[in-house]
């Protein structure tokens, strides 16, 4: 009884210290190296993230999710709309990491 009390209240912890920040932008470009990899630059943080690689899979990202959000995320653009970025993990758009050094999303949308 004991130990499945210690499970529960292990799970309980674990569960809650998971952490995820969206962020809800305008944006502002799209680069599109000829390595593959697509950076952008948006409000929420002021200098370029990069996303995903249109030429591998990188952090769980496949190719054909990285063609479909370069191109959702450039129709967003073109029409002034708001996309939305989530994140996994602690952080905050703003403390984003930029370049190679950030992560990749775990969804992006249209607002």
């Amino acid at each position: 009884m004991r130990f499945s009390i210690s499970i529960s209240i292990s799970m309980l912890f674990s569960m809650s210290s998971f952490a995820a920040y969206e962020c809800s932008v305008s944006m502002t470009r799209i680069l599109i190296y000829k390595s593959g990899a697509v950076n952008v630059l948006h409000t929420g943080r002021g200098d370029y993230t990069y996303i995903c690689n249109l030429k591998e899979e990188r952090d769980g990202v496949s190719i054909v999710t990285c063609a479909m959000w370069t191109s959702m995320l450039q129709s967003i653009k073109k029409e002034n709309a708001q996309a939305t970025f989530y994140y996994s993990g602690e952080g905050s758009c703003s403390t984003l990491p930029i370049y190679g050094s950030s992560p990749a999303p775990v969804y992006i949308g249209q607002i």
